[in-house]
């Protein structure tokens, strides 16, 4: 969980887009990757980078395809992303292909209760969000991340291996 980004995703006044890698994709990453995103998850250290990692995924606003592929880029509250069409015509988000969106709307639901507290009525009312999930076949953040979880894990292997 990523308290930064769900408060970003809450924060939003209009909605919200996910990157959201489809299980193939995270199968893809092999073991040794999923090692050490599962070890970073665990490491206070190393959470900092987590929550990067999970920030690159989320945007602040609705953006659709259509949008992204107009302006060739994604903005995210901790920096931008390259979009490309491939070869293939697929729409990429720094190299992870757009499989699928999905857009739904958040609507907003007044109750009304008597002085009881007995539900008597309610309804869909102003304020609803724009949800967009865009499955991805990869992740999105930039690799460089990876490259500082294992030099993290590569120094601290090494300094356990010099102790000995």
């Amino acid at each position: 969980m990523n308290p930064t980004a769900l408060q970003r995703i809450r924060d939003s006044k209009v909605g919200f887009a996910v990157f959201a890698p489809s299980d193939a994709a995270i199968d893809s990453l092999g073991m040794e990757k999923l090692g050490l995103l599962e070890a970073a998850c665990n490491d206070e250290d190393l959470l900092p980078i987590v929550e990067l990692m999970v920030a690159f995924h989320v945007v602040s606003a609705p953006m659709t395809a259509d949008v992204m592929n107009k302006y060739n880029v994604v903005s995210t509250s901790v920096g931008e992303l390259p979009v490309e069409r491939s070869a293939e015509g697929m729409l990429n988000v720094n190299g992870a292909n757009i499989l699928q969106s999905y857009q739904f709307e958040d609507r907003t639901i007044q109750n009304y209760q008597d002085k009881d507290g007995n539900l008597l009525g309610s309804e869909v009312v102003e304020g609803g969000k724009k949800c967009i999930v865009h499955e991805v076949d990869g992740l999105v953040f930039p690799e460089n991340l990876w490259n500082t979880l294992y030099m993290y894990y590569q120094s601290k292997n090494s300094q356990v291996g010099a102790s000995e």
